[in-house]
């Protein structure tokens, strides 16, 4: 019997899964970390997309491209590629690379850390955070920061765990510097992020 999904559903499903995720908590703190080691960033990439169009949200970087094995987010300014990221050729280094709620459905989960490593200088990634397994359609539950630092090979520059209002699930994002492992993000760099685009311009009246 085929059990493929049909188009149309599957869509429906991508678009409620982005509907019930578009204003997290979660998704807040990956953008607002966006808006800090990507200020000057000219390219990103998200890996692992889910057709969701968050990439719009970072209207200051010119180059946007999503890839996804099934559904990349297409739309204006936005460059969709279908494909396995494991096999995929980039010739491309990016300035910004985004992988969320990605690595717990992975079997190659450590070269495919890896080679999210060498993709981009800065790279902001978002996974289950102690999940129980069988809890969701995920290959590696529980995932924390030693499973973590053991894909990528070392630790996170910064990470945080975060917990949605009302929900017990947690989720842990993570911000990786390519070039410098030691590196501490200050005052300074924070206070000098990009504005939020959800966020009107103060009155001058």
């Amino acid at each position: 019997m085929d059990e493929t999904i049909p188009e149309n559903d599957a869509a429906a499903a991508r678009q409620d899964y982005w509907e019930r995720r578009a204003d997290s908590l979660y998704l807040q703190y990956v953008f607002f970390l966006a808006r800090v080691v990507g200020r000057d960033a000219r390219s990103v990439i998200d890996i692992g997309s889910n057709d969701c169009p968050y990439l719009e949200w970072l209207d200051w970087i010119p180059r946007k491209v999503s890839v996804d094995i099934e559904a990349p987010y297409r739309a204006a300014g936005v460059e969709g590629h279908t494909g396995d990221f494991l096999t995929m050729d980039l010739n491309e280094d990016f300035d910004l690379a985004l992988c969320l709620q990605v690595l717990e459905h992975v079997p190659d989960v450590v070269a495919f850390a890896r080679k999210l490593l060498a993709t981009a200088p800065h790279l902001i990634i978002s996974v289950p955070y102690r999940w129980e397994p069988g809890e969701a359609e995920h290959i590696h539950d529980p995932v924390d920061e030693d499973k973590v630092a053991a894909w990528f090979g070392r630790k996170p520059n910064y990470r945080i765990v975060v917990r949605e209002p009302f929900f017990k699930k947690r989720r842990m994002i993570a911000y990786f510097d390519r070039d410098n492992p030691l590196r501490r993000i200050g005052k300074p760099e924070v206070h000098a992020r990009r504005p939020s685009p959800l966020i009107p311009p103060r009155s001058s009246g």
